[in-house]
């Protein structure tokens, strides 16, 4: 067995336990409960690489696999962890890490304290986002729960408290707040490599003005690499808040963070300077950049509403942050329908805009499309036995605005289209 095998079946026995968790009933004291899953998926965009490199080539690298332990050794207590293996294009290339791990001690049903690294309660399927059980989408609207975020944000790792309390004829509220930091585990993967390369990229000109103003010559720059990434979260804090309206299948929630982050760093530049003489050779210099800033999380917010009757579901979400003054936001309405005993049908319309690019300083030369992204999902669920489904989605997107067009700097020589699209399948076996 290689050594990629052995990761993947590590994760796939350690997979289950976020199901497992959220189900406290199965439990009894003294008992343990093994749960996992192993999923392979397929993507592929008709323009504009997205979520993975090579996107438009259409690719498999979107493997899955996890196993979950929980246990409850005494009355009250509950002590899970997940250990997760995934391979999404340059994330995770399926080296086996701890998603989440946490004790959970509830004293009553108005008051539970939970410590270790904990799913973080943002918006409504942001603690259940690995559970690809739980949905008949593919992938969520990704104006809210980012698959660029995803590694970073799926938990936080401190402490908390949670509970439910009554408010009689006015139904209930679950709340959850907690307080600690977020694990970065290699910052030269994923989103994190694409900020690396987007503010390295950004600093090319600026480099440039240095260089040609100390040498007295034109200078050339052009990004070369990071070296020493780090990324750290010195505090976080937030919570959330949902109503389960006396409305049969009603609830209204609310949820938000504030904290900050440090990016460190060596961008290191390669820059040829003009020596002036039109037939000789331009010099080399090696130029860098040493990289040390933080950046306040001023707030991430999410407010919705979700109804669940027969069938049918319908849920809608509006989501804002605001970066140290960079400002985005967005929303989705969602539907499902539940066509059979083993077929699930949804569609939702996910609406993302930045204003980064916006303001008096824009250039007329980016087009209006590279603000927003526009996404237009229709999903197909099937379960083929109790334990292994297949599902099938298709995205008509409008707008470039969640993509690495928008964030780096803009190349008029290579304009990404407006209107295009991404087919994704995917299978997963669970138990």
């Amino acid at each position: 067995m290689s050594c990629v095998q052995k990761r993947l079946w590590l994760a796939v026995c350690l997979a289950v336990l976020l199901t497992a968790a959220d189900s406290p009933a199965q439990l009894s004291d003294n008992s343990l409960l093994v749960t996992g899953f192993v999923s392979q998926g397929y993507l592929n965009t008709s323009e504009n690489n997205y979520l993975v490199p090579r996107s438009v080539n259409g690719t498999a690298e979107f493997t899955e696999a996890a196993i979950t332990v929980v246990a409850q050794p005494m009355d009250r207590l509950r002590v899970g962890i997940q250990l997760l293996a995934r391979n999404f294009g340059n994330t995770g290339n399926d080296f086996v890490t701890v998603d989440w791990a946490y004790g959970d001690y509830r004293y009553q049903d108005w008051l539970g304290v939970r410590l270790g690294k904990v799913k973080m309660p943002f918006g409504f399927y942001n603690e259940g986002r690995d559970v690809d059980m739980l949905r008949t989408s593919i992938f969520l609207p990704q104006s809210i729960y980012s698959e660029q975020l995803r590694d970073f944000f799926l938990a936080y790792e401190g402490g908390g408290a949670y509970g439910n309390l009554a408010i009689g004829d006015f139904g209930d509220l679950d709340y959850h707040i907690y307080g600690g930091t977020l694990n970065v585990p290699d910052a030269a993967q994923g989103f994190w490599r694409d900020l690396y390369q987007g503010v390295g990229e950004a600093l090319a000109r600026p480099v440039e003005n240095v260089v040609a103003a100390e040498y007295g010559r034109e200078a050339a720059a052009e990004f070369d690499e990071v070296r020493d990434p780090v990324v750290t979260f010195p505090w976080i804090y937030g919570g959330a808040l949902f109503w389960n309206t006396p409305v049969s299948g009603l609830r209204l929630g609310a949820s938000g963070m504030q904290g900050r982050f440090n990016v460190q760093g060596r961008l290191r530049y390669d820059v040829l300077l003009d020596t002036g003489d039109p037939g000789g050779v331009p010099d080399y210099l090696p130029y860098t950049i040493e990289l040390d800033q933080t950046t306040a999380i001023n707030h991430l917010a999410v407010f919705g509403g979700e109804y669940l009757r027969d069938r049918w579901s319908l849920v809608g979400e509006y989501y804002h942050d605001d970066f140290d003054g960079d400002t985005s936001h967005g929303w989705y309405v969602q539907t499902g329908w539940q066509a059979g005993r083993r077929l699930t049908l949804a569609a939702y319309y996910s609406d993302a805009r930045s204003s980064q690019r916006s303001g008096n300083g824009r250039s007329t030369a980016i087009p209006d499309y590279y603000d927003w992204q526009k996404d237009l999902t229709i999903s197909a669920r099937y379960d083929l036995t109790d334990h292994w489904l297949f599902k099938l989605e298709h995205h008509f997107i409008d707008g470039v605005g969640l993509t690495g067009a928008a964030t780096g700097p803009f190349d008029p020589d290579d304009v990404q289209p407006q209107r295009w699209g991404m087919i994704v399948a995917k299978t997963t076996f669970y138990f």
